[in-house]
Parts: C-alpha cells; sequence; structure tokens
C-alpha cells in the first residue's frame, strides 16, 4: 500500500466514525418524515427500469460527489492543522 493510498485509508475511516458520532448525537427523524423517505423508495422502486436506473444513477452521482468533498476537506483541514501546529512550535 502506498503512502497516499494509506492516507486515503485513514481519511475515509476517520470521516466514518465522525459521521457516525454525528448521527448519534441528532434526533430520531420524525415519523413523517420516515414515511415521506418511504414513499420516495417504494416510488422508485415501481418505475420502469430505464427510469429506475436514470434516478439511481442521479443519486449515487450525487452521493459521490459529497463523498469526495468530504474527502477533500477532511484532508485539507488535517493539513491546516499540521501547518498551526508548526507555526505555535516556532512561537
Amino acid at each position: 500500500m502506498t503512502e497516499p493510498e494509506l492516507l486515503e485509508m485513514f481519511i475515509q475511516e476517520r470521516i466514518n466514525m465522525l459521521i457516525n458520532a454525528f448521527h448519534k448525537n441528532q434526533p430520531e427523524k420524525p415519523d413523517q418524515e420516515k414515511e415521506r423517505i418511504l414513499q420516495a423508495e417504494n416510488f422508485i422502486e415501481h418505475l420502469p427500469n430505464k427510469e429506475k436506473e436514470l434516478i439511481e444513477y442521479y443519486i449515487d452521482s450525487f452521493t459521490n460527489l459529497f463523498s469526495l468533498e468530504e474527502n477533500f476537506l477532511y484532508q485539507h483541514g488535517f493539513m491546516d492543522g499540521i501547518k498551526i501546529l508548526k507555526y505555535i512550535y516556532k512561537l
């Protein structure tokens, strides 16, 4: 495993830990919101295959984009933290 791959794995694991902690501290979704989500899932499930695949591709594209953004932001936040520590150490 290369150093960039190791760093990527470390970042992804840390992001997953933080997301899990975030969700544990969030209030339970109201029943009305849960019902709307189930209705949307049921609606998509019963679409013709072509339309269903298009919707799933659209959702997957957003999910992938958000995932890439999270990794980018976390990695640069990590590097910013190191820069700050180096600056403080110089003082």
